[in-house]
C-alpha cells in the first residue's frame, strides 16, 4: 500500500493540552470540557465529529474518516482520568529526562491524543492523493470508563458498531489479547443491637462480617487461585473495604464489606458464588439479616473478561505493526493484563478486540502517571499501521 505525503501531528503537545483540561469525577462538568476541545480540534483539520450525549452533558467524542463498505477499524479511549489525588501539579504537564508527567499521561490521554494524530494523518493522506480506504477509520473517546462505563454502554445502544476495535489502554506497546473482568460485591449484614456489657443480648453484625472476611481469604481465594490462564494467571478477590458499628458500647447493628472480585476468561457467576459463601456463613442465625448485591460500577456495564484469539485479523495486524514500529524482525509476544477496559463491552458486541496503548500500567492512578516520550510518539504509527493492514484497499 503505497503511502502518500503526509503530515505528522504533534502527538506530545496533544496529549499536554489534554492533560492540562481536568476531566475527572470532581471536575466542574466532567468530561464536558475535554469533549468539547476534541470535537473543535477534529473539526479545524476537516474530519466529520460528533458529540454523542451520554448523560449529564457529558458526551462522547465520535470522529469519523469514512472508507468503501469494507471492514471498520474503532480507535477507543476513555476521555475520563481519575482525580488528582497526592500526585503534586497534576494537571500541569511537563517532561523531564524522555518523560511526560501529568494525571492521564498514561491512563490514558496519551493513547487518546496518538489515536487522534492517527485519524489527522489518515485523514490528510487521503486528501493529498493517498490511497483511500477500504472501510471507516474511527475514533472513539468515551466517557466514564473510571466510575462505570456509561459511555462505552452508549456506544454500542447508539448503533456504532465496528469489524474490529484497539482500546488504548497502557500496554507499553505491548499487544494485549485479554484482560480480566470485575465484580464488585457489597455484603450488608443486619445484626441485633445490644448494650456492650451484655453482649449476648444482641447479635454483632460486626463479629459475622469477621467470620466472612476470614471465610473468603481462607476458602474462597484458594478455589480462585485453581482459576488460571496463560495470559492472565488466576481469578482473585479481595476485600476492600469494612465498615460498621457505631461505637466500643454498642453491639453492632449494621456493617458492610466490600469486595473486589476479578475474574479470568471461564470464571463465571462470581456474585452467586459469594452469596452462597455467605449464606454458609450467616444462614439460619436467628435475628442476623444479609444481602448480597453487585454494586453499579460493574453491574450497569458488565464488566466481563476479554479474551481474543491471536489468529485474529485485527490481532494479526496489531502484532506486525509494532513489531514494525520497534524495527524487528518478529512482534514480541502477546500479554494479557490484569485490569478491565471498555474493550470487553464492545467484544461482547461482537467487534473483534484488542487493548494496545503507550505508558505502564504501574504508573496509572498514583503520583507517577507518566509515559515515555518516545513510546508516546511511536504510538500514531502504530495505529496507522493496524488501520493500513485492515483498512488496505483491494487495489
Amino acid at each position: 500500500m503505497n503511502r502518500a505525503p503526509t503530515h505528522r501531528e504533534n502527538v506530545l503537545e496533544l496529549t499536554k493540552q489534554l492533560i492540562g483540561i481536568e476531566s475527572h469525577r470532581l471536575a466542574d462538568g466532567r468530561e464536558a470540557r475535554i469533549g468539547s476541545f476534541l470535537s473543535d480540534w477534529f473539526a479545524k483539520r476537516g474530519i466529520a465529529v460528533e458529540l454523542q450525549p451520554v448523560l449529564d452533558g457529558r458526551a462522547n467524542v465520535i470522529a469519523r474518516v469514512r472508507g468503501g463498505d469494507g471492514p471498520s477499524l474503532m480507535l477507543c479511549g476513555h476521555i475520563d482520568t481519575v482525580p488528582a489525588g497526592d500526585m503534586f501539579d497534576a494537571f500541569t504537564p511537563r517532561v523531564e529526562d524522555g518523560v511526560l508527567w501529568g494525571r492521564g499521561a498514561c491512563d490514558m490521554k496519551g493513547a487518546v491524543a496518538a489515536m487522534a494524530c492517527a485519524l489527522a494523518e489518515t485523514h490528510r493522506a487521503i486528501a493529498v492523493g493517498g490511497p483511500a480506504l477500504a472501510g471507516d477509520l474511527v475514533f472513539v473517546g468515551t466517557v466514564d470508563e473510571e466510575t462505570g462505563g456509561l459511555g462505552v454502554k452508549a456506544v454500542i445502544d447508539g448503533g456504532l458498531g465496528a469489524d474490529f476495535a484497539v482500546v488504548g489502554e497502557p500496554t507499553s506497546l505491548r499487544v494485549a489479547l485479554a484482560h480480566k473482568g470485575a465484580c464488585f460485591a457489597r455484603v450488608t449484614l443486619t445484626g441485633r443491637g445490644a448494650h456492650g456489657s451484655c453482649p449476648e443480648e444482641g447479635i454483632s453484625a460486626v463479629s459475622y462480617a469477621a467470620k466472612i472476611v476470614r471465610a473468603v481469604e481462607e476458602e474462597l481465594r484458594p478455589r480462585l487461585a485453581a482459576r488460571t490462564h496463560p495470559l492472565l494467571g488466576s481469578s482473585t478477590v479481595s476485600v476492600g473495604r469494612v465498615c460498621g458499628g457505631t461505637q466500643p458500647n454498642i453491639v453492632a447493628e449494621t456493617c458492610e464489606i466490600d469486595i473486589d472480585r476479578r475474574m479470568v476468561p471461564g470464571d463465571t457467576d462470581p456474585l452467586t458464588e459469594l452469596q452462597t459463601l455467605v449464606k454458609c456463613v450467616c444462614g439460619g442465625v436467628d435475628g442476623l439479616a444479609y444481602e448480597v448485591v453487585e454494586m453499579p460500577m460493574t453491574s450497569v456495564v458488565p464488566h466481563t473478561p476479554l479474551e481474543t484469539a491471536a489468529c485474529s485479523p485485527v490481532a494479526e495486524a496489531a502484532l506486525a505493526a509494532v513489531a514494525q514500529a520497534a524495527g524487528s524482525p518478529g512482534p514480541p509476544a502477546p500479554v494479557g493484563v490484569t485490569y478491565w477496559t471498555d474493550g470487553s463491552h464492545l467484544a461482547d458486541h461482537g467487534i473483534d478486540t484488542i487493548v494496545l496503548g503507550p505508558g505502564d500500567i504501574a504508573d496509572a492512578h498514583g503520583p507517577r502517571d507518566r509515559v515515555e516520550v518516545g513510546e508516546l510518539e511511536r504510538s500514531p504509527d502504530v495505529y496507522r499501521a493496524i488501520a493500513s493492514r485492515l483498512l488496505r484497499t483491494s487495489g
